[in-house]
């Protein structure tokens, strides 16, 4: 049996709710009785685990009653939802999906990532070819500001925005993802980028963003779906495959690219940073025979996932490398190949926002993110709020990166070539 995961950007079967003009006040109270009722009755638990749903709305009305901008309407709605304390629970702003993800839905990009290492915005990885490479951005360089913003300020507006998960992990995405959403952005345009390179020497570079691989999808295309996927053999013919977002069209992109690969040893799949979408068919590359892979917990019970394999699984050692950007069904797929013993899980701690969740499209433009079940991993771990831990938990380090060695990714290879050679 399998299940369409609507786990963060399926944006297809949108629920488009139209409401009458009205002033801009009572346009906020009509939106803010749509999120609440609409949560009041699709929130997995009916019981909200003993908080008082109702409660929370007697106590945010009078506020939202006198509201009259923007900012504050936002602030107010979403600081109600995050009490739940639940991930993919968010009302956001018209355009501003891109800005709460930028690893998937920002169409333009310098071809450049970053991560912080030490409390530093440390470039991590650079794409061949892109105009950050012919910039002379290099991995191990450190990002002092974007278009005259210090990172230092980005990451103290981030903080004043935490949301749920509350942990160190999702504390380091969230942060991480606002210094990302201002290097990435519209395709065509220019970024300034300030930064230091391995002898601490100072550049300040405008770098254009190109426009990424992917699709506007949903109504009138209103969410940009980018897909960054890699496959090669690396030097030592083990197989290596990079994907930013879980899609259902990609599971066959993916089957082939493992075939183009040969008989390889093994292949480390990496999913740093991948940001989650539905895992419809694509545990079945992996599979070597029928499993449980996960638990679906709703209002109306608990349903137990199966999956099968392919016709063309590949059934060779699996390494899968994992951060505190991997997020949503990204996290699932990890933690139940992990739990069944299908693959390892290399790198750092995911968040845990792992929650099965719907969208809703209002007629300004604002979505609104709702979760609908918990999900867990067959021996009844839930990975919300708790990540995937990983069996070999390995950072990156910036002078490893300067000398170009991704530390998580030899960690992966070493332990490959010692269960080859056993």
């Amino acid at each position: 049996m399998k299940l369409r995961i609507n786990v963060l950007f399926i944006a297809l079967g949108i629920l488009v709710e139209m409401a009458p003009c009205k002033s801009q006040n009572n346009q906020y109270l009509s939106t803010f009785e749509i999120v609440w009722k609409k949560v009041n009755e699709t929130y997995y638990d009916s019981t909200f685990g003993g908080f008082s749903w109702k409660d929370a709305h007697d106590r945010y009305l009078p506020q939202i009653t006198t509201t009259e901008k923007d900012d504050d309407f936002y602030r107010l709605v979403n600081k109600m939802l995050w009490e739940l304390k639940v991930s993919h629970l968010n009302l956001i702003r018209p355009g501003n999906f891109a800005r709460s993800e930028p690893l998937v839905c920002a169409e333009g990009s310098p071809g450049f990532d970053i991560r912080i290492l030490d409390e530093l915005a440390v470039v991590t990885y650079v794409k061949p070819g892109s105009p950050a490479n012919e910039a002379g951005l290099r991995p191990g360089y450190v990002i002092q500001a974007v278009d005259e913003i210090p990172v230092g300020q980005i990451i103290k507006e981030a903080e004043s925005l935490i949301r749920p998960p509350y942990n160190s992990s999702g504390r380091i995405g969230i942060i991480t993802k606002a210094i990302i959403s201002r290097i990435y952005g519209a395709s065509g345009t220019e970024v300034s980028i300030a930064y230091s390179d391995e002898k601490g020497h100072k550049s300040d570079k405008k770098i254009m963003r190109a426009k990424r691989s992917g699709a506007a999808v949903g109504p009138n295309g209103i969410l940009f779906l980018a897909v960054d996927l890699e496959a090669k053999r690396l030097d030592n013919g083990i197989g290596y495959i990079r994907l930013n977002t879980f899609q259902q069209p990609l599971a066959p992109q993916i089957s082939n690219a493992i075939k183009s690969m040969g008989n390889v040893p093994a292949i480390i799949f990496d999913l740093r940073g991948n940001a989650g979408g539905e895992i419809e068919e694509m545990p079945d590359l992996f599979l070597n025979e029928r499993a449980l892979l996960y638990l679906r917990r709703s209002r109306d019970g608990e349903t137990k996932m199966f999956f099968d394999p392919a016709n063309d699984v590949y059934k060779g050692p699996l390494v899968l490398l994992i951060d505190q950007l991997s997020g949503s069904a990204c996290e699932l797929f990890a933690g139940s190949l992990q739990a069944i013993g299908r693959a390892i899980a290399v790198g750092e701690r995911s968040p845990g926002a792992v929650m099965e969740s719907d969208m809703m499209v209002f007629p300004n433009g604002a979505i609104f993110m709702y979760p609908v079940a918990q999900l867990a991993t067959p021996d009844g771990t839930v990975l919300e709020g708790h990540g995937v831990v990983p069996d070999l938990e390995v950072g990156l380090e910036r002078e490893m990166l300067l000398k170009g060695v991704d530390s998580q990714i030899n960690s992966a290879i070493r332990y490959i070539e010692k269960e080859v050679h056993k």
